[in-house]
């Protein structure tokens, strides 16, 4: 039993100093550091570069309440716009809507969007717009509008863009005021 005791005893003291060791670096053995996450800022899509949008849309418009001129109608019309980079751009664009005596919709807008980037929305960007336009129901009247809206691109399909906004119009004169919304296609180029 003594010859056993004495080789624990032997065993634990050479363990020991062999651990303890000269020049032993405590940083590498005992501090448990995390595991580095590589952190990956991705831009804006390229869908959102500079250069023309076609787009078509459906559309519909709300006169205020108690209009006794339009009722609320639904329509579609074209917008043409060119971005001069990731966020600012002009817009014009042109919608009809009702039927027989329709009414019609023609805008030019400056546009100002905002492509969120990372991974899982870099082809998201919302954007506000505004400017003058005319309004056509029996007479032409100018009017001003502003609104916000939403811009989705599909990157593997040559970033063809789905969108919707609505947009609120003062009407100058003698026809009321009107909240317009519209739901499209864009089609770079």
């Amino acid at each position: 039993m003594k010859k056993l005791s004495v080789f624990f005893l032997a065993t634990f003291f050479l363990g020991s100093i062999a651990h303890a060791g000269w020049g032993w670096d405590k940083q590498k053995f005992h501090s448990a550091k995390s595991p580095m996450v590589e952190q990956r800022i991705t831009s804006p899509s390229y869908c959102f570069d500079a250069g023309f949008d076609f787009s078509i849309f459906a559309s519909g418009y709300w006169p205020d309440a108690g209009n006794t001129i339009l009722s609320d109608e639904i329509g579609g019309g074209v917008a043409l716009s060119y971005f001069f980079g990731h966020n600012f751009g002009i817009e014009g664009a042109y919608a009809v809507h009702g039927g027989g005596d329709a009414e019609q919709v023609g805008k030019l807008n400056a546009v100002y969007r905002f492509p969120l980037g990372g991974e899982c929305c870099s082809t998201i960007a919302p954007y506000i717009f505004g400017g003058p336009g005319v309004f056509s129901a029996n007479t032409s009247e100018f009017m001003w509008n502003l609104g916000g809206g939403l811009d989705f691109r599909l990157e593997s399909w040559g970033c063809l863009g789905l969108f919707a906004d609505f947009s609120y119009n003062w009407v100058k004169e003698n026809q009321p005021d009107f909240t317009q919304v519209r739901a499209g296609m864009r089609f770079p180029f």
